[in-house]
């Protein structure tokens, strides 16, 4: 007797292991930041974007007060350097 097959046996895979994958596509989006981080301009072009989408942020925060505004940001790029700082420190070569 065989069993029946739904289409929820069919979107997922049992690996060797015994653990389920799924076989989603990525988004048309998803592929194109991928490809893009690709490249070192394209790494350049990203980092570029995520300064302008928190200096955006803090803009909206402070509400044009410019003591916050730089208050914000010195506060984030101490914190990113701490980050990057202790993820030097800290990793194993």
């Amino acid at each position: 007797m065989a069993a029946k097959t739904t289409s929820k046996n069919q979107s997922t895979r049992t690996t060797p292991t015994g653990a389920r994958r799924s076989r989603r596509r990525k988004s048309t989006f998803f592929s194109f930041l991928e490809l893009v981080a690709l490249t070192f301009w394209g790494r350049i072009f990203l980092v570029l974007l995520i300064i302008a989408f928190v200096a955006l942020i803090n803009i909206a925060i402070s509400k044009n007060q410019y003591d916050l505004f730089f208050r914000l940001t010195g506060i984030e790029l101490v914190l990113v350097a701490v980050f990057f700082w202790l993820r030097f420190l800290l990793r194993k070569n």
